[in-house]
């Protein structure tokens, strides 16, 4: 079971991305009315995507492995991609007139970014890029982590999943009540990794589940359907002015994400990916690496050459914004296709042997298109 590519969690992580893309760009681009509200939450797709990778380490481990190996597959994986956005930052920020920081790209170089206490810092250079501060920590954490969780028992797993999602609830409501709104309360419940690697525990567990034989008794409909729902309420607390906080949001949407990845998982084991195990779709979800640390810097230079966006009719704000969006996504493709695949192949060292590529195109093929 453990060799079984799941198509389908790829093919999601492009909605993910494609998520946190579009609110921002109906927040900083274009402001229109009813769908800026819509996407207001659109930061959940980080809660996604540290939920799913807790989820995928988990579900991919080697027994064999070793810390170094792994180590260097992560480090193959983010950080080159990572560099070439920081880097591509200098000169964008010379060319809109900002000042360069050297903490800020020190700490950001160094994915330290994310424990500094400051919106300047964990913000600064490519915005999004805090995420693999906390992701560092997750990678660092991760074997010694396995190592305990995977002696669990299926009764223990369900017992530690119960604990991890009250947790996260009880931190987040004493946090938000203790705190003022603003970079405060952001900080220790949005950005502080900590706290964000419950989201990425949850998943590791909801993994060893699966392989423990227990399977998804919601179809994939039905589990994206609910976790719209629970999206679309708390959206509605937000333009109604009683907005609950990052941190509170995140722990309360993320029992229904880990569902829509437990349906997900559990139709592309049974063969059937539903459209999400299509090609182009999976093909899109290995670009949302791409998309999603790319887009902000394209949104920045975008925004400085047309300031005046905001201040155009609606359809005018809804075709320029249904533009950049299409445009990230090419130049994703792009940054993927010619720099983030061929150079992570090379810093990993090898190629996957020609057996391995031959089982998982079978079950590509087997999958329904």
């Amino acid at each position: 079971m453990q060799s079984i590519k799941l198509y389908s969690l790829t093919g999601l992580r492009f909605f993910a991305a494609l998520l946190v893309v579009i609110h921002h760009t109906f927040r900083d681009l274009v402001d229109v009315p009813g769908v800026s509200d819509l996407v207001w939450l659109g930061t959940v797709g980080v809660s996604f995507f540290f939920a799913l990778s807790g989820f995928v380490l988990t579900w991919s481990l080697r027994p064999a492995d070793t810390k170094r190996a792994f180590y260097r597959r992560r480090f193959a994986r983010v950080y080159p991609l990572h560099l070439l956005t920081l880097l591509l930052a200098v000169p964008l920020f010379l060319f809109e007139g900002k000042g360069l920081d050297a903490g800020q790209l020190v700490s950001a170089g160094g994915l330290l970014q994310a424990w500094i206490p400051d919106s300047n810092v964990y913000f600064g250079m490519n915005a999004p890029s805090w995420s693999l501060s906390c992701e560092a920590l997750f990678y660092a954490a991760f074997p010694f982590l396995a190592a305990r969780l995977v002696n669990l028992g299926r009764p223990g797993l369900w017992k530690s999943m119960a604990a991890v999602l009250t947790l996260s609830l009880a931190i987040a409501f004493t946090v938000t009540m203790a705190l003022t709104p603003g970079d405060d309360a952001r900080f220790w419940l949005y950005i502080f990794p900590p706290f964000r690697i419950l989201e990425f525990i949850a998943g590791c567990l909801l993994a060893l589940l699966i392989k423990s034989g227990w399977r998804s008794p919601v179809p994939l409909p039905a589990a994206a359907l609910a976790a719209g729902a629970a999206y679309t309420l708390l959206t509605a607390g937000n333009r109604e002015g009683h907005p609950l906080g990052n941190g509170v949001e995140d722990a309360i949407i993320l029992p229904f994400m880990l569902l829509v990845i437990a349906s997900a998982a559990t139709a592309n084991i049974s063969g059937k990916g539903w459209f999400l195990s299509h090609p182009w779709v999976v093909r899109l979800g290995e670009w949302s690496f791409a998309l999603y640390l790319t887009h902000w810097l394209l949104l920045e230079l975008v925004v400085h050459l047309d300031p005046g966006s905001k201040a155009r009719s609606v359809t005018l704000q809804m075709l320029e914004g249904g533009v950049f969006v299409l445009v990230a996504v090419a130049v994703s493709a792009a940054a993927y296709t010619w720099f983030e695949k061929p150079l992570e192949e090379r810093l990993r060292g090898r190629r996957p042997r020609p057996e391995r590529v031959e089982a998982e195109q079978k079950v590509a093929a087997a999958l329904p298109q």
